[in-house]
């Protein structure tokens, strides 16, 4: 078993972003998605790194992030099951956790996804919380790598949360920016004049 692998989802249609690419909008003077990018290659995760893009524009902010292997997502409108579906078969059967990132939380830091990574034990899920409230990144142990690929359409990995409470360890952070994700306009307005 090779360990970890790091699983950053990046395929879906940024709704609430109109007609941008909300992984494309600059912040704090880069790419958004590139923070999530630039955090996962700077950490160990010997089971790879698998970043699952729809869009070559966004595929082509790891270009010079040798650790990462773009995985191209041609059906993003199934939905994140298929970004996870992507995902574990590209990190393949070896891996013991599956790490899965989103790329929209530009305060995520290093200390929070060591912590997140301390916590695993086998037949375990570990999820971030703020004040109870679960968060990104998610980790799940590979004994849920079966149900995690027979995901259907429109169902994510919090269903499997949901069917085994008692598998769940929450790992708390005490700076809610720390999993603050941005989804619209008006989040990116604030946080980037905060």
């Amino acid at each position: 078993m090779s360990d970890t692998a790091a699983i950053l989802m990046a395929s879906g249609f940024s709704k609430r972003f109109g007609e941008r690419n909300k992984l494309l909008v600059s912040f704090r003077g880069k790419p958004l998605a590139r923070y999530t990018l630039e955090l996962a290659a700077k950490m160990d995760f010997p089971a790879g790194i698998f970043l699952v893009a729809a869009g070559t524009d966004v595929a082509a902010l790891a270009e010079d992030l040798s650790k990462i292997k773009v995985i191209k997502n041609t059906a993003p409108q199934k939905g994140r099951r298929e970004s996870v579906r992507l995902g574990l078969e590209a990190a393949g059967v070896d891996a013991e956790y599956y790490l899965f990132f989103t790329c929209d939380q530009p305060f995520l830091d290093a200390a929070t996804v060591r912590r997140i990574l301390d916590a695993r034990k086998h037949g375990c899920i570990v999820e971030p919380r703020y004040e109870g409230k679960p968060g990104n990144p998610c980790l799940f142990s590979a004994v849920f790598r079966k149900e995690l690929l027979s995901l259907e359409e429109g169902q994510t990995p919090k269903l499997i949360k949901t069917r085994y409470p008692e598998a769940v360890i929450g790992v708390e952070v005490t700076n809610p920016l720390i999993l603050q994700d941005i989804d619209d306009e008006q989040t990116l307005k604030q946080l980037e004049c905060g």
